[in-house]
């Protein structure tokens, strides 16, 4: 295939970060120590940026949510409930997703080459990234996100609507003061998205046919005592295996590259190609090195997506 495998370890979004957004995080009202809340009732946390429920059936006054002894002490007072609106995307997870009408958002997370989205439910998406804050724009990119790929004149016609899911853009120029800009549009309801990613984007090698890509369902079936099924419908991931080639000479580096995403949920790219979109997968990668000859070195990867 001779085209580079690489992984993207994203940048660790913090509240200095966020310039401007208009994704709200306000989906309950800040959590005070002087308040009694009710069985139930929910709050949120500006520092762990988390929505938390009462528990309690008691009166719940006095008790940060934020402190584990109230969450997981023997006498449990809130139980964490996700990641509030604006912060959804950030969390790591596809499938917990922020919402607006427009989703749009502008970062400076530092230095960064790369940008990854994945779940995304939206029409159209535009990126624009600066030098500096007010700066020259290094990167600009609009339009609509159609995943549909016909492969003949009936199903250019006749075939369903395929919205894109993920949007992968890598090569950019980086700065130390970068600014980008994220918007996302739908015609009806709110555009979300699952995972905004920034970072660096590293190669560990040349990919080799054979990649293959697993979908997974979470999805609960149970076939009662007559034979007959229910699905409870759940959460699908998408594993990835693959297997790239490099040189003696690139071993060091791409093996501590390895460690450094070792335990980090990651974008792993296996091929920019078009055809082969599938090959890009946000997840846990597992790899191993091996030193196969003089000259040579061969990483095997597998990859776990997350939810």
């Amino acid at each position: 295939m001779s085209q580079p495998c690489s992984v993207l370890a994203p940048v660790a979004i913090t509240g200095a970060m966020i310039v401007s957004s208009a994704v709200p995080e306000a989906d309950y009202p800040t959590f005070s120590m002087l308040k009694a809340y009710a069985l139930g009732e929910r709050c949120i946390s500006t520092v762990t940026h988390r929505i938390y429920e009462s528990v309690s059936a008691s009166s719940n006054v006095g008790h940060d949510p934020t402190d584990l002894i109230n969450q997981f002490g023997a006498v449990p007072w809130w139980v964490d409930q996700g990641p509030t609106n604006l912060w959804a995307m950030f969390d790591g997870y596809v499938s917990t997703k922020s919402a607006a009408s427009p989703l749009a958002i502008t970062l400076r997370p530092g230095s960064f080459n790369s940008v990854a989205l994945f779940g995304l439910e939206a029409d159209g998406l535009s990126i624009a990234v600066r030098d500096a804050p007010g700066g020259n724009v290094i990167y600009a990119y609009s339009d609509d996100l159609e995943g549909s790929e016909p492969g003949d004149y009936y199903e250019y016609f006749f075939d369903r609507f395929k919205p894109q899911t993920d949007f992968v853009v890598t090569d950019l120029a980086a700065f130390n003061n970068a600014e980008i800009t994220v918007t996302l549009t739908r015609v009806t309801g709110l555009a979300r998205c699952g995972l905004l990613a920034l970072g660096d984007m590293k190669p560990i090698g040349l990919t080799e046919y054979g990649a293959k890509v697993t979908p997974n369902s979470y999805s609960f079936i149970d076939v009662d005592k007559f034979g007959r099924t229910k699905i409870t419908p759940g959460a699908n991931t998408t594993d990835m295996s693959v297997t790239a080639k490099l040189g003696i000479a690139e071993a060091a580096a791409v093996y501590a590259t390895l460690k450094e995403v070792q335990s980090v949920p990651c974008v792993v790219i296996a091929t920019d190609l078009v055809d082969y979109s599938p090959l890009r997968v946000f997840g846990l990668p597992t790899p191993t090195l091996s030193f196969d000859g003089p000259d040579l070195c061969t990483v095997s990867l597998e990859v776990k997506g997350f939810i």
